[in-house]
């Protein structure tokens, strides 16, 4: 079963949220790749952006260049109990791919495919693929996220995580992330460049907003983006460490990529293999997730008329 975790208002009230409705998933992961697990109890004065994790490096980084997501990230930690810099680590391990990004690494497939709706109006359909969590790992959540400032969204996501690997926010901007692979592990370099889907489905209302942020973000990793928008425009980007370039779409899409998953029984044995399905004009997810699938709608802004 997919679990559903609603979050709203600022971005550390939607951390708050998220670490309340997933608090057992996300010290489970913590405890799994060896993380500290006890939050101090003593008041602290100290700047957020101060200590071994948070002081330098790509933990710097993130909290400098990504504040939304990094107070959202205090927020998560603060109702899950674990320490900032444990949360913090699990976001910065996952550039090092393996058993330390988990499903995020997984062998997965994404791609887009040209659909219509009933006014024959042209859009591009976003899909991906969705591992199967073994039995050691925690597994998919469906997030909506209502921030004060930014766009509605819904989201598959990981419980810890506080960005997405897909979603599609209110103006009909959608965007994927394939797996993420091989970038600097730990806390050198820059954080995680699965951090710009968040920002875009946040931040973006179409396709040329999110692809100047996703050119200017200090990021690194092995990974492709796909976005598309209600106008029918399509694109990846595709990060090759720190270095970034941009593909428009003139026809479908079909990437792949990712590792095997180890060997292991899983914790989910659906027969059919798991998709997420994203449709900007119908402004419409759909989650095939273990043999049952999910629907979500999102209505268009307050005086827009849905496209």
């Amino acid at each position: 079963m997919l679990n559903t975790i609603d979050t709203a208002g600022h971005p550390r009230d939607m951390g708050l949220a998220q670490g309340a409705a997933a608090r057992h998933e996300i010290r489970a992961e913590a405890a799994r790749l060896g993380l500290p697990l006890r939050r101090s109890t003593w008041p602290t004065l100290r700047a957020l952006a101060v200590g071994s994790v948070r002081g330098e490096g790509a933990g710097r980084e993130m909290l400098r260049h990504f504040a939304h997501l990094s107070e959202r990230l205090e927020g998560l930690a603060r109702s899950a109990d674990l320490p900032i810099d444990a949360v913090l680590e699990m976001h910065l391990r996952v550039r090092a791919g393996g058993a330390q990004a988990g499903l995020l690494s997984r062998r997965a497939t994404m791609g887009a495919r040209a659909v219509s709706d009933q006014r024959e109006r042209k859009t591009w359909r976003l899909e991906r693929s969705v591992p199967r969590a073994l039995a050691d790992e925690c597994g998919w959540v469906l997030r909506e996220s209502v921030p004060v400032v930014g766009y509605r969204s819904i989201e598959l996501t990981l419980p810890w995580l506080v960005t997405s690997v897909a979603g599609l926010n209110e103006r009909g901007l959608a965007v994927v992330g394939g797996p993420l692979l091989w970038g600097a592990p730990g806390r050198e370099g820059d954080p995680t460049s699965l951090l710009l889907v968040q920002e875009c489905l946040q931040r973006f209302s179409d396709l040329e907003g999110a692809l100047d942020w996703c050119l200017k973000r200090p990021v690194e990793g092995e990974q492709s983006i796909l976005l598309t928008d209600a106008s029918g425009a399509l694109a990846s980007v595709i990060v090759n460490g720190r270095e970034r370039r941009v593909q428009r779409g003139e026809g479908e899409l079909h990437l792949e990529g990712g590792e095997p998953a180890p060997t292991g029984r899983y914790a989910d044995e659906a027969e059919e293999p798991d998709w997420i399905w994203l449709d900007p004009l119908a402004r419409r997810v759909r989650v095939r997730h273990g043999g049952a699938e999910v629907d979500a709608i999102l209505s268009p802004s307050e005086g827009e008329e849905a496209e």
